[in-house]
């Protein structure tokens, strides 16, 4: 369409005349248009309630982590391990996303197990360190 800057012609009125008595026509727009309604002004909001003074919400472990000169996290030696061990298994069999059983594997060829609540038995010191004394555990 090309660009005028001529003013429009004003819109033809619909010709009601042109269909039978019987037909029911239903006109959607035969409401206020909002460009002529007045500006609404907002809602106020009440005044928030005062607080105590000493009162300050509690830092989050996961914002103390990201360094906020590049918004990056700062990972654990552990987390990069798990990382590493899960981009080697995608780039040694091809698939983009392992699957739940997979990353289990991966995690136990880590050396990650699961721990059990000995109790009071004897030997129970001895299990509050994981084991990584397993051979690594390589998915078909």
């Amino acid at each position: 369409m090309p660009d005028t800057d001529e003013t429009r012609p004003a819109t033809v009125k619909f010709d009601f005349s042109a269909f039978p008595e019987n037909t029911l026509f239903y006109d959607r727009r035969s409401g206020l248009e909002r460009r002529d309604r007045p500006a609404v002004a907002p809602p106020v909001a009440p005044p928030p309630e005062p607080t105590k003074p000493g009162e300050r919400r509690a830092r989050k472990e996961r914002r103390r982590r990201v360094d906020p000169t590049t918004f990056e996290k700062q990972y654990t030696d552990d987390e990069i391990e798990f990382m590493n061990a899960v981009q080697c298994f995608k780039t040694r069999t091809g698939k983009s996303f392992p699957t739940h059983g997979e990353v289990l594997r991966i995690a136990a060829s880590l050396g990650y197990r699961k721990a059990y609540d000995l109790g009071d038995e004897e030997g129970s010191a001895e299990q509050d360190e994981p084991s990584r004394e397993a051979e690594p555990c390589v998915p078909a």
